[in-house]
């Protein structure tokens, strides 16, 4: 009797053993590339919906002035990024419909972002984004 207990604990201690190995190889298995030539394809695939000519060119815009946007300030620049004109108008104007393609935030927040060189105007007293905008958009942190 001694013995069928033993074999049966030593059958149960070896299938858990079995198992095991078999999720630690499942799991070393999905987080690697399954043979490396997809690896490069993938780091240099990026998904993005923004017209060509509202990316950030990449070149040394000099240094940001400010590195944390917030919340405002960065739907601010991505209605611009997507290419809406920016209009600064006070809380109660806001809500109103504004003409096509055009985007109505905060005048504190537009006239910051005017400041730091990351909106222009664009002559018509609407705002767009310049490539300093583009560059935070990028590498600046955002506070919610």
């Amino acid at each position: 009797m001694e013995l069928v207990i033993a074999l049966v604990l030593l059958a149960l201690a070896g299938c858990g053993a079995y198992l095991l190995t078999r999720r630690k190889a499942a799991a070393t298995a999905a987080s690697s590339p399954d043979s490396g030539n997809n690896a490069e394809e993938d780091s240099s695939y990026r998904v993005s919906y923004v017209p060509p000519e509202f990316e950030w060119s990449g070149t040394a815009t000099g240094a940001l002035s400010i590195k944390i946007l917030t919340y405002k300030q960065y739907e601010c620049l991505e209605d611009a990024r997507y290419g809406f004109k920016i209009v600064g108008l006070p809380p109660a104007e806001r809500k109103l419909p504004q003409p096509h393609k055009t985007r109505a935030h905060g005048l504190r927040t537009v006239a910051s972002l005017a400041k730091h060189g990351f909106l222009n105007e664009d002559g018509n007293g609407a705002y767009v984004i310049t490539d300093h905008g583009l560059n935070a958009l990028e590498v600046c942190s955002v506070r919610y």
